[in-house]
């Protein structure tokens, strides 16, 4: 089922960043970040569903009549034809820092402190509440690569 709910929500994903490309209005700094998200997380979850379909089927998964193996074929394309697509989250995560930089983006804030009231919950399964969580998990990362940053910034071995 992780594969099925993982496969929806890059296919609700993929309708999204259509949409921005047809219409950048208010994405213009973040619309090839975008396309490189959408196209190397659809390309890592086709890899990782044609892989597990067809080590499902056993022997029969290596049938020409099965499709796994164009199916593969089509996900090796997209996953290596830039490294694994490594050099493309590289890429976006880079840019993100700079629009970060330049304020033509900021960290998302959460709406709630996560730290206090999570406990106090009784349901946390709400979309409005699991959206805030995902900010303040977004937040906590950021503060955690900037740290890590300034200390290599004071090292000398980073100029951002």
């Amino acid at each position: 089922m992780p594969l099925m709910a993982r496969s929806i929500a890059l296919n609700v994903h993929y309708n999204w960043a259509k949409d921005v490309f047809k219409n950048p209005k208010g994405h213009e700094h973040d619309l090839l970040s975008i396309c490189c998200i959408t196209k190397t997380m659809m390309g890592w979850n086709l890899m990782n569903v044609s892989n597990t379909c067809r080590e499902r089927c056993g022997g029969m998964g290596f049938l020409s009549n099965m499709k796994f193996g164009d199916y593969q074929a089509i996900a090796h394309a997209a996953v290596t034809a830039e490294g694994d697509n490594r050099v493309l989250m590289t890429k976006i995560v880079k840019d993100y820092l700079t629009n970060l930089k330049l304020k033509k983006t900021k960290v998302p804030e959460p709406t709630l402190n996560a730290k206090t009231q999570i406990g106090t919950m009784m349901d946390v399964t709400p979309l409005d509440i699991l959206a805030d969580l995902l900010r303040f998990r977004e937040q906590q990362y950021f503060v955690s690569l900037k740290a890590k940053m300034d200390s290599l910034a004071k090292q000398g071995k980073s100029s951002f």
